[in-house]
């Protein structure tokens, strides 16, 4: 119910569209229309280089698309390979709409997505998209949600920036994915809200930076099984209202999640200080003993 609600939403609503974006993106932009892809034959509808394949996708890429439309990029049961790459896009609801693609055909990368007034980039019952070094921000008037996954699977978001909405990133009904290495910053909510039964979801490496206007807790868990640090490096998350090297971070929420290694703003491990002579002395120790016994 939950995604035909939002499915039913995606729909182009204005044929204006114009565009000049302050941002600074890596390769000259060229002004483009709204780009609506309902099947794999739309691709071509677009004269898109690519052939769909895993080793050549289509490629929407170096796009400014500034429009009232109600989405500036729409892509929807496809079965394609494809990547939405260096473009710029400022709709009036909708940055990036993803719905029912074929596993882990979909990538948005190098993308910057402002003033949205719903959703910069949402995901919905897909797998394996991978979303990385992406800006998303200012998305803040109505529900203003910077990155929303719903009803999906091993999503992968990395190394993007999301600041200045009202949430960072939304998640529901959202399994199995992983968000690490990303800035939340400034949003008026939480960075990130695992809510409405996510499960086995990894949260670590992030900065949470100002989130919440500076609550004591700037991320929330409502759900089952999620872990809020590397299990193999033992670190978890920047929190810039955290000083305590030996305590770990709450959670909010009804999971009752923590971050039981925090990182400074480094993204590395504190070394407590008090500790460090204990240890020396008991190095010296067994060094001593050890050279007693050899005499």
């Amino acid at each position: 119910l939950l995604s035909s609600l939002i499915f039913s939403t995606l729909q182009y609503t204005q044929a204006t569209y114009f565009g000049n974006p302050q941002d600074q993106i890596t390769a000259p932009l060229i002004i483009h229309e709204p780009i609506e892809i309902r099947n794999n034959n739309n691709f071509s509808d677009y004269s898109l280089p690519g052939a769909g394949t895993t080793g050549d996708p289509y490629r929407i890429e170096n796009y400014n698309i500034t429009t009232l439309n109600t989405v500036g990029i729409l892509v929807i049961d496809t079965t394609d390979y494809f990547i939405i790459q260096n473009c710029y896009i400022d709709a009036s609801f909708t940055a990036i709409g993803i719905n029912n693609v074929t596993s882990g055909t979909g990538e948005i990368s190098d993308v910057t997505c402002k003033e949205n007034d719903f959703w910069a980039v949402v995901i919905i019952e897909s797998s394996r998209i991978y979303i990385h070094n992406c800006i998303i921000e200012d998305n803040i008037d109505d529900f203003g949600l910077g990155i929303y996954l719903v009803e999906s699977t091993e999503i992968t978001v990395y190394n993007n920036t999301c600041n200045n909405n009202n949430y960072g990133l939304v998640a529901e009904n959202t399994n199995s994915s992983v968000i690490s290495y990303n800035t939340f910053s400034g949003n008026v909510e939480y960075g990130v809200h695992l809510s409405v039964d996510p499960n086995e979801n990894i949260v670590h490496h992030n900065k949470f930076i100002n989130n919440k206007g500076g609550a004591v807790m700037q991320a929330r868990d409502d759900g089952i099984n999620n872990i809020w640090y590397d299990e193999a490096s033992k670190e978890g998350n920047y929190w810039d209202n955290w000083n305590d090297p030996d305590s770990v971070v709450p959670i909010g929420g009804t999971a009752g999640s923590e971050d039981i290694y925090p990182l400074d703003e480094n993204l590395t491990r504190e070394i407590n200080l008090f500790f460090v002579p204990v240890v020396i002395a008991l190095v010296i120790v067994v060094f001593r003993k050890r050279i007693k016994r050899s005499n």
